[in-house]
């Protein structure tokens, strides 16, 4: 599989987010919290630990999901997958937690 350079622009100074911009067929994986806003045609899949492995079988994905609950993230991701002809971007923002 091939790759290319990502294209996005960080905007804002105190309070900052990213703007991803994905071709055709092309995807992005956020941490759960971080998403702020998509442009029509971006389809949003939740899934089990990173997805950095496809085929790694239940228990890869439940060891991964156990190194991810003990660092503190969270067991699930969400893909964003650019569906249609033309680029489209999706935005995501710092994730924090208040106490």
């Amino acid at each position: 599989m091939t790759a290319h350079e990502i294209d996005y622009e960080i905007i804002g100074e105190e309070m900052q987010y990213v703007e991803i911009e994905l071709d055709p067929q092309e995807g992005v994986i956020a941490e759960a919290g971080s998403f702020m806003m998509m442009d029509d045609g971006i389809k949003m899949d939740t899934i089990f630990g990173d997805g950095s492995e496809k085929n790694k079988g239940v228990m890869g994905k439940i060891f991964g999901a156990g190194k991810r609950l003990l660092t503190g993230e969270s067991l699930f991701m969400t893909a964003f997958y650019n569906q249609v002809p033309g680029k489209k971007k999706v935005s995501f923002a710092l994730h924090t937690l208040v106490k």
